[in-house]
């Protein structure tokens, strides 16, 4: 039992922006704040400043020796059973921060000289040197850490896609003004008696990109065959054509893997830790659906054909209004992750039968939405979606809708989706007054160029989508 199953929501994984958890276990997902860090969308910019807020003030108060306050900073995570993401097997358990598992944390980085140096300062970091503490822990840390945005998202993802929630304790909440945790409610879905709390795609991987096992196999084992090689060793052995080499299992065997070696190793060498992450993809690979189902219990096919399947019985009308709406929902979210992301109901008039705007952020870095702001000099940092479900031609009023959602600080671009249109020469003139007279920018998608981009998006042709819509947008400025 799936969450998109138990509420009923007739959409594949594809077609939403969160992970589709199981209901009765949990998936081997991980959120990983060092991916976090790479973004400058709003709500990921938020979550890192709390990561970084909390961590510095724990790491703070164990090198000032303010031991007991860090030991109850710590002791106030909890086991963030609510996701659903982590190592447990059949019913979800968390992999436990609070009561003892809190303390055996606080020894660690007590008694980490990488704390007690300064070196450690980022929680992404303590997979490196920090013995005991890995990709499940600080998935864990990183998940209580920012519970708000999480709660704040998850009931956001609810309204928009019609989850029914209930006011429910929250859990605790890091209060960075305080500098200190808070208990909180929050409108969540609730199943059998228990909160969810839902986790985005883009913030989940299957393990954490900072990885100690790869920084000392490709950079500390590098680094000292060099050495090894530079001093003459009686590890070098010389080959029958003359070569020096200094294998990896000798170096292996006299440096095992070791986080306590690592540490001593990185606190003399700092600049192979500084060339290993600046290795790392200044880009986050965001997680795939296809990636996700393979981990889940029950893994589906990913088919965005049958997004049109659906779009295609939906009638015109404003009956059918709401099942049109939630339908290029799940289109545009197919479409356009992972470069859009956390869709947001901005307005509904007469229960959603009429009227909804949808607002997506725009994390792009390298495609068609990133290449607005930088070349063609258009202010988006949300996306703004007006859909209709008229079975006549949209016109200015619906135009003007639409342009009245931007702003300098919100967004100058966005979509028009409708199902078809007769004149579309008086709509593209317009449009392109609007251009003119306000750099304001509206692309009109009908139910054919949501058809052919779904095709795009089922071969994963990225680089079509881009030009599909490089192309629409030359209509409006040339």
């Amino acid at each position: 039992m799936r969450f998109s199953d138990y509420f009923e929501l007739n959409k594949s994984q594809v077609e939403l922006d969160f992970v589709d958890i199981p209901l009765t276990t949990d998936l081997p997902l991980y959120v990983d704040p060092y991916a976090l860090s790479l973004e400058d969308a709003e709500w990921f910019v938020a979550c890192n400043n709390l990561v970084i807020d909390f961590f510095e003030l724990v790491v703070n108060c164990i090198r000032e020796n303010e031991e007991n306050r860090a030991r109850r900073l710590l002791q106030n995570l909890r086991e963030p059973n609510d996701t659903h993401l982590g190592l447990s097997s059949g019913r979800p358990r968390g992999s436990g921060i609070g009561g003892m598992q809190s303390e055996q944390i606080f020894e660690r980085l007590r008694q980490s000289e990488a704390v007690r140096t300064g070196m450690l300062t980022d929680l992404a970091d303590a997979e490196l040197v920090i013995p005991g503490i890995g990709r499940d822990k600080i998935s864990d840390i990183t998940t209580n850490i920012i519970r708000g945005p999480l709660l704040e998202y998850s009931k956001t993802q609810c309204v928009l896609n019609g989850v029914p929630v209930q006011r429910v304790p929250g859990g605790m909440c890091w209060d960075p003004s305080r500098g200190n945790w808070r208990s909180v409610y929050a409108e969540l879905p609730v199943y059998g008696g228990n909160r969810i709390v839902l986790v985005p795609k883009a913030a989940v991987r299957h393990d954490l990109i900072i990885d100690h096992q790869e920084y000392y196999q490709h950079f500390v084992l590098n680094y000292l065959q060099s050495e090894h090689l530079d001093a003459g060793s009686s590890l070098v052995h010389t080959l029958k054509n003359g070569r020096r080499v200094v294998y990896k299992k000798d170096l292996k065997e006299k440096h095992p893997l070791d986080k306590e070696f690592l540490y001593e190793f990185t606190r003399e060498h700092p600049e192979v830790l500084e060339q290993y992450k600046g290795s790392l993809p200044p880009v986050p690979a965001t997680i795939s659906d296809r990636d996700i189902e393979m981990v889940q219990p029950d893994p589906r096919e990913v088919d965005v054909k049958a997004i049109l399947d659906r779009l295609q019985d939906i009638p015109a009308g404003n009956e059918a209004a709401s099942t049109y709406h939630n339908t290029i929902l799940g289109a545009l979210t197919a479409i356009f992750s992972p470069s859009l992301v956390y869709p947001r109901k901005e307005q509904e008039i007469n229960e959603g039968r009429k009227r909804i705007d949808i607002a997506f952020t725009n994390r792009d870095k390298t495609g068609f939405f990133y290449f607005l702001t930088t070349v063609h000099g258009i202010q988006c940092p949300y996306i703004f979606f007006e859909c209709k479900n008229y079975g006549r031609d949209v016109a200015n009023p619906e135009v003007d809708q639409l342009a009245g959602r931007f702003s300098d600080t919100r967004g100058r671009f966005g979509f028009l989706v409708c199902r078809d249109i007769s004149d579309r020469d008086t709509l593209a003139r317009r449009c392109r007054d609007l251009v003119r007279d306000k750099h304001e920018f509206i692309l009109v998608l009908t139910d054919q160029d949501i058809s052919a981009l779904l095709m795009m998006k089922s071969r994963q042709d990225h680089t079509a989508i881009d030009d599909y819509l490089d192309r629409r947008l030359a209509e409006l400025t040339m």
